[in-house]
């Protein structure tokens, strides 16, 4: 039998991994063979800590949005609360889903990026995060995955979906550049020839096998 410590599931199937969180499977010695979930136990009461959270952030998003509104000002202020308290709920629910450490990496560094950009957005002046942040976040990040699957060759499929995601968005800066957007060209191209090659080695350099995990995983 073998047994997710992640999602706290045993399995009596042939699979490898967990169809939950795509982790590896540990075997366990036991001698009843049987396919079970965890008993279903009662919600903590953190789950209503959770919930005030998720409402003192809604809250001032609409309190932040009103006083503006209600001043006649321009909607800056507002902007920047409203966007800091998306962001905070987002990053909590990413944190908080029980999955690898390297796809909340990930997704950590997309939802950080993107609540930047929108900073900027609202603030009128978001050169700064389209030319820097973006490219070198991207560019960070593609390098901690690419380093984990070299050093665990074996594992490379607990990262190779946040590598696919993380690359293909390393493309757009390259775009950007290439519609002028950007101002400071260098990091773009940087982000953008470093992205394409990671791409163009995940489908060309894998063996046979790596190939068909991969079909499998995607459903080719």
């Amino acid at each position: 039998m073998k047994y997710c410590k992640t999602c706290h599931v045993h399995y009596n199937t042939p699979i490898d991994h967990c169809i939950l969180c795509n982790g590896e499977l540990e075997s366990e010695s036991t001698e009843t063979l049987s396919y079970k979930f965890t008993e279903m136990q009662k919600k903590p009461a953190s789950r209503l800590f959770i919930r005030i959270f998720y409402f003192l952030n809604i809250v001032s998003v609409i309190v932040s949005l009103y006083l503006d509104y209600a001043d006649g000002l321009p909607l800056e202020w507002s902007l920047i609360v409203s966007i800091t308290n998306l962001y905070a709920i987002a990053m909590f629910m990413t944190l908080t889903v029980p999955t690898i450490w390297t796809s909340k990496l990930t997704k950590s560094i997309i939802l950080t990026v993107l609540s930047i950009i929108l900073i900027g957005l609202s603030i009128r002046d978001y050169a700064w995060a389209i030319d820097i942040v973006l490219p070198f976040a991207v560019l960070s990040n593609i390098l901690i995955i690419t380093i984990l699957i070299l050093a665990n060759k074996k594992k490379w499929f607990d990262y190779f979906s946040s590598l696919i995601v993380i690359t293909i968005i390393g493309l757009i800066p390259g775009l950007l550049n290439l519609f002028r957007v950007t101002t400071l060209q260098w990091p773009s191209l940087i982000c953008f020839a470093y992205s394409a090659f990671t791409l163009f080695g995940i489908f060309i350099l894998p063996s046979k096998s790596s190939r068909e995990e991969f079909k499998r995983r995607f459903h080719i």
